[in-house]
């Protein structure tokens, strides 16, 4: 196959970096101008597919390891059995959203050719895959094949909550990379939140799950106010509207409805709402924030 020609404006800046030379006008390298006018990395190319993905696969893990979690503490069935239910459905919605963030469907069949353990991309499709298997089996019913495929579920649940974080962090952005211990705690707790939120909306209400609530709101509260109090340029991205928003979102807000709404449904549901529409946020500000880093250096090249 023929290597592919420069594009007009490749071909453009080219010529124009030759001038420049032969003039003895060489631009300096630095991370606002890029090399040789060039940007030194490329902005992400993701859509919003992805950080919807990112929400409603790790809502969907989460749940499922609740499910689990339930299934062996004795809970209500009613609760298991919607935990499985909520597990199923997220993975069916899980896989169109990534497929269609990549273009073609014949995308993601590369990426499960081979296991590539160093790669998080490779780890994240192949968990998508068994998690969608046994999170659909597991929902079946209540018998001794449905509940190994639920343990199957919430094992690749668990990698679901938190992978995405790590994949974030694996990446050659700054911004991420600076974050990468942080990212997977930050949206396993978020994804615990929101699997919480979905069980209580669908009327369950336990100490249990009150107590996970809370947890999940407490630590988002913190990790808000350490990120929002932070006077490092490298965290600037985390101060925008969307940013904060999702934030209080995640955070204060179903937290003082939790400690303040005291055993009200109705504050339980609102706290809920809240959780949920803040994890989501919570996904579009991260990779938002990385876009938001990557481009300037490609705002200067002239």
């Amino acid at each position: 196959m023929p290597p592919k020609r420069p594009t007009a404006a490749t071909e453009a800046r080219l010529a124009e970096i030759r001038r420049d030379a032969e003039a003895g006008r060489l631009p300096v390298a630095s991370a606002q101008a890029g090399y040789y006018g060039l940007p030194l990395q490329k902005s992400p190319v993701w859509t919003w597919e992805v950080p919807a993905y990112f929400f409603v696969g790790g809502a969907a893990g989460a749940v499922a390891v609740l499910g689990a979690m339930a299934q062996l503490a004795g809970a209500d069935e009613k609760l298991v059995r919607d935990a499985r239910r909520i597990a199923a459905i997220g993975s069916v919605l899980s896989a169109p959203l990534l497929i269609s963030d990549l273009g073609r469907p014949e995308r993601f069949l590369y990426m499960m050719r081979i296991f590539k353990p160093q790669s998080p991309m490779s780890v994240g499709a192949w968990t998508l895959a068994v998690f969608g298997a046994t999170a659909g089996a597991a929902a079946l019913g209540r018998n001794t094949a449905t509940n190994i495929a639920a343990a199957g579920s919430a094992a690749t649940g668990a990698v679901m909550a938190t992978y995405t974080g790590v994949l974030l962090g694996a990446t050659a952005i700054p911004f991420w990379a600076k974050h990468a211990r942080l990212l997977p705690v930050h949206f396993g707790a978020s994804a615990l939140g929101s699997a919480v939120s979905l069980l209580e909306l669908r009327g369950h209400r336990s100490t249990a799950l009150s107590s996970l609530g809370l947890g999940a709101a407490v630590f988002e509260s913190i990790t808000t106010a350490a990120l929002e109090t932070s006077p490092e340029p490298a965290d600037a991205p985390l101060h925008t509207t969307l940013a904060r928003f999702a934030g209080a979102l995640s955070g204060p807000v179903p937290l003082a409805l939790r400690l303040l709404g005291g055993r009200s449904r109705r504050a339980r549901q609102l706290a809920a709402v809240a959780t949920l529409a803040g994890s989501l946020l919570t996904r579009f500000a991260w990779v938002q924030g990385g876009k938001q880093v990557a481009r300037p250096s490609q705002n200067n090249q002239a």
